[in-house]
């Protein structure tokens, strides 16, 4: 029986795809493979139905998926109002961890 491949950038634009379907609030996903673990998807959701934290330390949520299998793997997932996001891109408000923009790709339902 063949191993099953698991394709980080594949999944990403599954995930991508299907949260902006799913969710109408999501306006957007970005996702951010930079200083990511091949096993590792990091997305950025802009949702404009969720209420602003201000300043609160963005935490994105982990959602391990799949564990224990052969297509194991973390996806963490930060969602931000269209503000927070704008302040992202500017550099005003800061990203966690080692998470970057550097590489990003952007999906949208246009």
């Amino acid at each position: 029986m063949p191993a099953i491949q698991f394709n980080r950038d594949s999944m990403a634009s599954w995930y991508a795809r299907e949260h902006l379907k799913t969710d109408p609030g999501i306006v957007a996903v970005h996702y951010l493979p930079a200083n990511a673990s091949e096993r590792e998807i990091r997305l950025i959701e802009v949702n404009n139905l969720i209420g602003d934290r201000n300043d609160s330390a963005l935490e994105p949520i982990d959602f391990g998926v799949d564990t224990g299998m052969e297509t194991a793997h973390k996806l963490f997932v930060l969602d931000v109002t269209p503000q927070q996001w704008e302040r992202i891109r500017t550099a005003e408000l800061q990203l966690p961890g080692n998470w970057s923009l550097e590489n990003a790709i952007h999906f949208t339902n246009e």
